[in-house]
């Protein structure tokens, strides 16, 4: 009798073995995490349907090409001439400024721009009403978040312009303006 216990608890052991092996196997684990939700703004340019399709829209980044200008004669798609006179003439085009707020109270934003180095002679560059300069000036000082804000970026062009890389040369020229968005 002892040997044949010592079967069926080699059995029992066996058939505890094999119904173990065969049910899922889970296991548990927790992960702690913590965020820190910071607030801030971001400033990108968008081309506006009625301006010149600016390259790289969408950054804070992007460029814009007036392509060839002249007081009189065709120019580039987006651009327009308001304003031709004896002593000058304007070239304007449309773009979007979008500021993005995040975590933030605040109703609205101020928009300033300047240009990051002299205008050449003969050259006057401007952001709506504003003429630009190397110091900060105020574009607007109720932008609106979230959206689409549209400026008309002008170039006013001196006819008497002299100078190599300037007006009336047929060199291309290139200025940077510097904007930035403060939350009011």
């Amino acid at each position: 009798m002892q040997g044949r216990l010592l079967i069926r608890g080699a059995a029992l052991a066996i058939t505890m073995l094999l119904g173990t092996a065969t049910y899922a196997q889970t296991a548990t684990g927790t992960i702690n995490a913590t965020l820190i939700n910071k607030n801030g703004i971001s400033l990108v340019f968008d081309s506006d349907p009625g301006g010149v399709v600016l390259g790289s829209a969408g950054t804070s980044t992007a460029s814009v090409n007036f392509g060839n200008v002249s007081a009189f004669g065709t120019l580039a798609a987006g651009v327009t001439r308001p304003t031709v006179t004896a002593a000058n003439y304007v070239v304007q085009t449309l773009f979007d400024v979008q500021v993005i707020q995040s975590g933030l109270a605040s109703p609205s934003y101020t928009l300033a721009g300047q240009l990051a180095a002299a205008a050449p002679t003969g050259l006057r560059y401007g952001v709506d009403a504003v003429t630009l300069t190397t110091g900060s000036q105020t574009i607007s000082a109720t932008g609106a978040y979230n959206s689409d804000v549209q400026h008309t970026l002008k170039l006013t062009i001196s006819t008497a312009a002299p100078g190599s890389g300037g007006p009336n040369t047929g060199t291309p020229l290139t200025v940077t303006i510097n904007f930035t968005a403060t939350s009011n």
